[in-house]
């Protein structure tokens, strides 16, 4: 596989709602591509616009770098290697380093794009719920 299709996307969402709905959390889900692309989103009822936004920026992220939002944290905190990653994606293309997205990789390890969620209790759920989806892909 070299592309993640609207199919995979799907797959990967339903994952992630599965997941978030068993611990009873509202989440929105976005599936980006390598390019930055959205390819698939869904959002829960009664998720928060901010869900929205964030898991957005969170797929974003982890597209553009390749790694996960979490392990992009303590690299992103002052006079770290990544400080200033927020700003690094420019204008209108906010990055963060908040958990809560994976890179989304091919059998061979190709990075195809991300899965990013928000709105769990915490970036640690939305982390949670972002690597069970990912790892729904890979099933």
């Amino acid at each position: 596989m070299t592309q993640l299709t609207l199919e995979d996307a799907r797959r990967i969402t339903d994952g992630a709602l599965a997941t978030a709905a068993e611990h009873e959390w509202l989440v929105s889900v976005a599936v980006i591509d390598r390019h930055g692309n959205l390819v698939h989103f869904a959002r829960q009822d009664g998720s928060t616009l901010a869900s929205v936004v964030s898991s957005q920026s969170k797929a974003w992220t982890a597209a553009a770098v390749g790694a996960s939002t979490h392990d992009l944290q303590a690299a992103a905190q002052p006079g770290q290697a990544v400080y200033g990653l927020a700003h690094a994606g420019g204008p209108g293309r906010p990055m963060t380093a908040v958990p809560g997205a994976v890179p989304i990789r091919s059998a061979n390890g190709d990075l195809l794009g991300a899965v990013g969620i928000g709105g769990a209790p915490a970036p640690g759920d939305d982390q949670l719920v972002a690597e069970a989806a990912a790892r729904r892909h890979a099933a």
